[in-house]
């Protein structure tokens, strides 16, 4: 026994000792330079609870605010959920309204339209669904009327017959759902309220409406959001059904009722106007042109659902975006009439096309807007073209917005507030499944939307924003953004904006911008690529690819301001980030900066400043604000890197902080950069 104890002491002798450096996790290790544990990097709460204030903040929000170092382990969760059910109108809907704790899970016991399943199974249902329609709308139909109706009714398909009386049915369901959440607001004027809200498609003096307000307090979001669910449910049982159907049948039904026109329609090319309210279409093929349908209409027409089959479809708002994209389209300034193509406000709008080459073009409210609503646009197929003004592509103000695109080579263009954007107690969502390159530009060039931070670019709060109304230098009355997401599961994707883009979030909102494997280009110019401001959470998480980042102005790529945390996630390829002052885990003013890129042979272009882990000293910090922490950490964990040479402190294998001489206690701004070969480092919780 004596010997073996010798020569298990002689082996660990003749063995490299492994360094304290190497043993320890980078997070602990870098965090250790400046103080910290993963248990003490986060926000004073109760300190901050003194300053800032933002009503309807949301969970979400808060557990990513309130322990930053979750983040990375929330985005890669968001991306997962949101490729899983992308293929899902249902789930899309569900997942929203528990994101901004509104949602209901109707289908945990069971299907919720069992019965309006069984009444589309019978003889003559699409004529019994058209009259029941009459009659919830206040216009029950004549003997003479019924007689016409049924021999409409004889040219549709079956298949076609029973799955539009399988939706009815539902819709008058879910109009008993909106009526109790709206039951509040008895006595007020909903139509002049409609108007109000489309008209209204940004707040440019930054004034409250009272009826909005009260409206705000007073709509029952999960009575909205249980109808919602179930007439999101019905649509995919029936997009399912329809999509085995081989037949090529040319017909036609079109009926008017109160609560809208219903028309069914075959493989020919036909047109929609716009001009009228839809309660539901199905076309089962041919080149269409729709100027309206699958959006709210009217406060009286508060509902619709467009199922297109096959073919290579044009969504127009008005004729002229056919030959103009919205850059070049002259009265692009001028309000939408109505919501277009997947948008809900006071009610449900559901946009789903199973397949072509599409052109959606269109300006405020619409492709996946949910504004005191929900609206869904699902493109199922195809290389499509998105193109909208503001308000759209996964957008949501109290309530549930998202724009799925289940494959092909897409192109989303938008001005504003679009391109998974989250309002206050709103969940906007884009989604783009497969691995096709994409093109997603919050346009910079053609300014209609100054920024104050630089009248040469727009503020674009796209492309992952969330984004509350700070009213404390106005009227008081601040409200906490909601969730923006935007996820893209992998390519060659080119994504731009101006200022507040990419990950980023505005006063207790909170921004997600989730790409896959590719290489990707990211361009913007202030608070983007994981940034945040004023109480708020900016992420941005790459899965892969040899990526190139660049902001060339202020606060990018990892950069907290103001009590919010901004990070950015990289976690493989050979990437290159070319960095403006406040970025690559860079703190301000109490915020918090994070910047991780796991592994791959980075290049980082940047010139002396607050940067590559680094916090920006506040000498006019008073009360509890001298108290708080300011923070920048950098973390490359592992490739053979190139950083710039008037930078002295940066470089591979290296470990850097602002105050290496500073005697304790340690000063309230910290900052820790680190190098190390360490390419299998787990997230941080």
């Amino acid at each position: 026994m004596r010997t073996v104890l010798l020569l298990c002491l002689l082996l660990s002798m003749l063995l490299p000792a492994r360094s304290a450096e190497q043993s320890a996790d980078a997070w602990d290790q870098a965090l250790s330079a400046v103080g910290l544990t993963r248990e003490t990097c986060r926000f004073d709460m109760l300190d901050m609870a003194q300053l800032g204030g933002g009503e309807f903040a949301l969970p979400y929000f808060d557990a990513m605010h309130q322990d930053p170092l979750r983040i990375p382990a929330y985005l890669r969760a968001f991306r997962q959920e949101a490729l899983g059910i992308a293929g899902s109108v249902g789930e899309l809907v569900m997942r929203g309204g528990i994101r901004i704790k509104e949602g209901t899970y109707r289908k945990l016991l069971g299907d919720p339209n069992r019965e309006e399943a069984q009444r589309a199974a019978g003889a003559d249902s699409l004529v019994s669904a058209v009259r029941a329609v009459h009659v919830a709308g206040g216009l029950p139909l004549t003997p003479a009327q019924v007689n016409r109706l049924m021999a409409a009714a004889k040219t549709v398909p079956p298949d076609v017959a029973q799955n539009a009386a399988f939706l009815l049915f539902v819709e008058l369901k879910t109009i008993r759902w909106r009526n109790r959440a709206l039951a509040g607001m008895a006595g007020h004027n909903l139509g002049q309220l409609f108007n109000k809200l489309t008209v209204r498609h940004q707040d440019d003096d930054n004034s409250l409406d009272e009826e909005i307000e009260k409206l705000r307090r007073h709509l029952d979001l999960k009575y909205l959001l249980a109808g919602a669910g179930d007439l999101a449910a019905a649509a995919d049982t029936a997009v399912t059904a329809l999509a085995k159907r081989t037949g090529q049948e040319r017909f036609v039904f079109d009926w008017d009722t109160p609560l809208g026109r219903i028309s069914l329609r075959g493989s020919g090319s036909d047109a929609y106007a716009g001009d009228r309210p839809y309660l539901l279409i199905i076309d089962t093929g041919g080149n269409d042109t729709y100027a309206g349908g699958g959006a709210t209409f009217s406060a009286s027409h508060p509902m619709s659902v467009l199922i297109d089959l096959a073919g290579d479809d044009r969504y127009l708002e008005r004729p002229e975006l056919g030959s103009s994209a919205v850059a070049q389209f002259p009265d692009r300034k001028a309000n939408s009439l109505r919501p277009t193509f997947g948008a809900g406000i006071l009610g449900y709008g559901y946009l789903v096309d199973a397949a072509g080459n599409d052109l959606y073009r269109s300006l405020n409210n619409t492709q996946g807007r949910g504004l005191f609503g929900v609206g869904v646009l699902q493109d199922r197929g195809g290389n499509d073209r998105y193109d909208c003004y503001t308000l759209g592509q996964g957008s949501a103000d109290n309530g549930v917005g998202a724009l799925a695109d289940l494959g092909g080579a897409d192109e989303y263009r938008c001005f504003q507030t679009s391109q998974g954007y989250g309002g206050t107690k709103g969940s906007g969502l884009l989604v783009d499944t497969g691995g096709d390159n994409d093109l997603y530009e919050a346009n910079n060039t053609v300014i209609d939307f100054p920024s104050p931070q630089t009248k040469d670019g727009n503020v674009s709060l796209a492309q992952g924003a969330g984004n509350g109304r700070r009213a404390d230098y106005l009227d008081g009355h601040s409200m906490a953004g909601g969730i923006g997401g935007l996820v893209d599961e992998g390519g060659k994707n080119s994504f731009s904006c101006g200022v507040f883009g990419q990950g980023t979030g505005y006063w207790y909102g909170a921004g997600l911008l989730c790409a896959g494997a590719g290489d990707d280009t990211y361009s913007g110019l202030w608070y983007v690529q994981g940034a945040s401001a004023h109480y708020a959470a900016g992420a941005l998480y790459d899965e892969g690819g040899n990526d190139n980042y660049r902001a060339t102005m202020n606060m990018a790529q990892g950069a907290g301001h103001d009590y919010g945390p901004g990070f950015l996630v990289d976690f493989a390829g050979n990437d290159r980030y070319e960095a403006p002052n406040l970025s690559l885990g860079g703190g301000n003013a109490n915020g918090m900066g994070f910047f991780w890129d796991r592994q791959g042979d980075d290049t980082y272009i940047v010139a002396p400043s607050v940067t590559l882990g680094r916090a920006a000293p506040n000498p006019n910090a008073r009360g509890v604000r001298e108290r708080n922490l300011t923070l920048g950490v950098f973390l490359d964990t592992g490739g053979n890197d190139t950083y710039p040479s008037q930078i002295a402190y940066a470089g591979n294998s290296r470990l850097w902080t602002m105050h290496e001489a500073a005697p304790p206690p340690l000063p309230k701004a910290r900052g820790v950069g680190l190098d190390i070969e360490s390419p299998a480092t787990q997230e941080p919780r």
